[in-house]
């Protein structure tokens, strides 16, 4: 049986809400255990990095520079999932009130813009 060819989607989820959408605060371990679980149901594994990413970028709304400490996951996906990953990441970057998250899918970068009207404040509270 021959396997489909998969590619390979990396993204950063930073450790801290950003302090314009959230209160900058680290995120419960709760948000950690819901994504890593929604990871392995939905494209069946995951990876992440050892220790943390650390980055500095220019916020769009504000021109100012922010520095930050993210987490790198990776999922190995067919290309036809990508819609899906970007649209649960919009969720996702909801939840762990971020403005975007940072998508790398086989080296071509995209910022995925967080929406806020797809959750639930329900949603909001559990991941």
């Amino acid at each position: 049986m021959e396997q489909e060819q998969l590619v390979e989607a990396a993204f950063l989820i930073p450790i801290r809400e950003d302090r314009d959408v959230g209160n900058g605060r680290l995120h419960p371990y709760t948000r950690w255990q819901r994504l890593t679980r929604d990871l392995y149901h939905m494209f069946e594994g995951w990876s992440r990095a050892p220790g943390l990413v650390e980055g500095v970028y220019k916020d769009p709304d504000t021109g100012q520079p922010v520095s930050d400490k993210s987490r790198r996951y990776v999922v190995a996906l067919p290309h036809r999932e990508l819609d899906r990953l970007r649209r649960y990441l919009r969720e996702v970057g909801a939840v762990f009130k971020q403005k975007v998250i940072y998508l790398a899918v086989a080296g071509q970068v995209e910022f995925v813009e967080a929406r806020y009207e797809e959750i639930s404040d329900t949603e909001a509270g559990d991941l």
